[in-house]
């Protein structure tokens, strides 16, 4: 069990609502988003205050200092934070998001013992390296395991605590195949290699972390198949296969409705040069503000009810009578309605930008970088445009691709 101190302290916290905490953040969200522009991560003072607001908590249990949240009011609090500045919205949707992943099939004295700390936050480098690196390798020591692996897209990584790394991204040298365990290493423990200048998203130290000759002892260690769905944790969030997927869709939904308040802020002072009106009387302009709104609003919409529809389908634990995967027929909408919220997320930045004029392109202007963050979030794996392919298929007889029932990532 935690200690009482951490559960008083999420219910002090949860005494004001998740979304009022985070609208009394928007100025430091808003400096520490343009901090993290020029040092290229989240700093380190604004991640305690994240921290210290509950925001890479919220989706942990009850049990460990958690506030429990669905996925529909989790979509709810990171769409929040990426209005105000994408790369932190990312930085919170990732860190909460893997920090609920790794207590899936953890023993639960273990995730008790990590999350026992207040700031507990856990990285996850499982992307392909950005550099040169030791490899994609373990081999079994004692009770324990040895990795030599680096790995990119570690989000959050200067801020973290632990690095969880899951067996199937690692050789067994023993075997030649996937290790059949996986890994959380300390602080101390994994190196982070300098390897993320973007454009999009430039905020959120997306770096490599390298393991170099790093020994994992038994404690540490989880099932190879560690994001399985749980059957210890009665939050369907644990056993939703779109759990790391809906977070991604949710930072493109709020960086989209940052774009689009941005815009109508600016249509209501601005008279383009060369012309006799202000954009907020130009019908254009008028047109373009009520196809974005929606646009926006009917792909929201979708991922909602599909997630509503899915967590609900899951129900309570299998024990108590619920379902530990969902029916392919339940599942598929969720995941493409996540896809499609991207993707519109991105088309219509792309609109809202092009109306704003050269004053969209302006790097002090909100829209340059709401921008980026919108193409940058719409090009990860698990939220590209080619899921449209890869669901629909499905429709003329295909079978659905492997893996698609089970995180394979976060």
């Amino acid at each position: 069990m935690v200690q009482p101190a951490i559960l008083a302290r999420r219910d002090a916290l949860a005494k004001t609502p998740i979304l009022e905490r985070i609208a009394a953040l928007k100025e430091a969200l808003i400096a520490a988003g343009d901090e993290a522009q020029q040092i290229r991560h989240l700093p380190g003072w604004a991640s305690k205050l994240i921290s210290e607001q509950g925001l890479y908590r919220f989706v942990l249990p009850r049990e460990l200092g958690g506030e429990g949240l669905t996925a529909r009011e989790q979509i709810e609090v990171v769409e929040a934070v990426s209005a105000i500045d994408g790369s932190m919205g990312w930085c919170v949707q990732i860190s909460s998001e893997v920090n609920a992943l790794v207590i899936r099939r953890m023993d639960p004295a273990f995730a008790h013992r990590i999350f026992d700390d207040w700031h507990a936050l856990v990285c996850s480098g499982h992307g392909p390296a950005n550099g040169p690196n030791p490899g994609r390798r373990a081999r079994r020591d004692g009770e324990g395991w040895r990795l030599n692996y680096q790995g990119g897209f570690a989000s959050g990584c200067q801020n973290a605590n632990w690095n969880f790394l899951m067996g199937s991204m690692v050789v067994d040298e023993a075997t030649g195949q996937p290790a059949e365990a996986s890994f959380m290493a300390p602080r101390g423990e994994f190196e982070i290699i300098d390897t993320w200048n973007t454009a999009g998203m430039r905020g959120s130290g997306s770096h490599d972390v390298r393991m170099a000759d790093c020994y994992v002892p038994p404690e540490h260690l989880l099932p190879g198949r560690s994001l399985g769905p749980s059957e210890t944790w009665a939050n369907p969030t644990y056993r939703n296969p779109t759990h790391a997927v809906y977070n991604k869709a949710a930072v493109a939904l709020g960086v989209c409705r940052g774009a689009i308040d941005n815009f109508i802020d600016l249509a209501k002072g601005k008279t383009p040069w060369g012309s006799g009106s202000m954009l907020k009387d130009q019908a254009q302009v008028q047109y373009r503000i009520g196809e974005a709104q929606a646009k926006l609003l009917s792909a929201r919409a979708f991922v909602m009810d599909t997630q509503d529809r899915l967590e609900a389908h899951l129900g309570p634990l299998p024990s108590q009578g619920g379902r530990l995967e969902p029916e392919w027929e339940v599942f598929w909408p969720a995941l493409l309605a996540c896809a499609h919220a991207a993707q519109t997320a991105r088309e219509v930045v792309d609109m809202i930008n092009n109306t704003a004029g050269t004053t969209g392109s302006r790097m002090d202007s909100p829209l340059e970088r709401q921008l980026r963050d919108a193409h940058q979030a719409a090009n990860h794996a698990l939220i590209s445009y080619r899921h449209y392919e890869d669901v629909g298929k499905t429709f003329v007889g295909h079978a659905p691709g492997p893996g698609y029932m089970e995180l394979s990532r976060a």
